[in-house]
């Protein structure tokens, strides 16, 4: 008889100790006491062990995750009491794998967190631009200058082809957010040495984060107890090298999507 598949729940910006008492499986901890540190995960990644499914729950939203081999999640109590980032490995297709393959169920990873209510997500110096867009100039070194975090290869509305697939130097990053947490779709590809054309090893994550967490980051740690007053101010910083990136863009015919909504707190006013 197969092993009924268990299913881990967690809620994003849900209590740590309520995560931890109603856990189907338990979490490690190990916690560092002088910083105020502790980390929280669960591994089947051992001979025998079964995959489990991993159910992300945010204001109402449901996202299950299939095949995950690992979940972690780390809390500066010094900061908060609750799930504010998480991290989920997903067990991908078996090596040597084609790249085809293994698009495809990335891909559906990424069409599971839209059905579930995310978006896409541009980083505010990062300029509005759609992949569609992509074959009106060169942007084999930068975009118009820029070097974006969110670049518009990586759209999560328009799949990539496969010849731009293998262009790409082994790393790929797709970034969505829904309300004030921020999703980060992390893919390492590594060829087969025999036929690196075809066939290769995927390492596959999603890292959720809440935009707080996201944001009081960015800030050297000297002023970071007062990241939220310095936060417009550098919001505005951003956006306004945004603008500049788009001006070029616009001058070499590049259509910038208008229509996107930015999360909240990302709302210059």
């Amino acid at each position: 008889m197969k092993d009924e598949v268990v299913t881990v729940k967690v809620d994003l910006g849900g209590a740590v100790v309520d995560l931890i008492n109603n856990s189907s499986l338990k979490f490690s901890v190990d916690c560092l006491a002088a910083v105020s540190m502790c980390w929280y995960e669960i591994d089947r990644g051992s001979k025998g062990q079964s995959l489990i499914d991993v159910s992300v729950g945010r204001s109402g939203h449901g996202l299950l995750i299939k095949n995950v081999v690992s979940l972690s999640f780390v809390v500066d109590e010094l900061e908060t009491k609750e799930v504010e980032n998480l991290t989920v490995t997903l067990r991908g297709l078996p090596d040597n794998s084609s790249h085809e393959e293994n698009k495809k169920i990335i891909y559906a990873l990424i069409s599971d967190l839209k059905a579930a209510g995310w978006q896409k997500y541009y980083f505010p110096s990062d300029p509005r631009i759609s992949s569609l867009e992509l074959k009106k100039f060169n942007w084999s070194d930068n975009v118009f200058g820029a070097t974006p975090l969110s670049h518009p290869l990586f759209d999560v509305n328009h799949e990539m082809s496969l010849s731009d697939w293998l262009a790409n130097r082994f790393f790929y990053d797709w970034y969505m957010y829904s309300g004030d947490y921020i999703a980060h779709v992390a893919v390492q590809r590594r060829n087969t040495p025999s036929d690196p054309t075809r066939a290769g090893i995927y390492l596959i994550s999603v890292k959720f984060m809440s935009f707080d967490g996201f944001w009081r980051t960015d800030f050297d740690e000297a002023v970071r107890p007062k990241w939220k007053q310095l936060f417009l101010s550098h919001l505005q910083q951003l956006i306004d090298r945004r603008f500049k990136v788009e001006a070029r863009a616009r001058a070499a015919g590049v259509s910038i999507d208008e229509t996107y909504n930015p999360p909240s707190m990302e709302r210059a006013e």
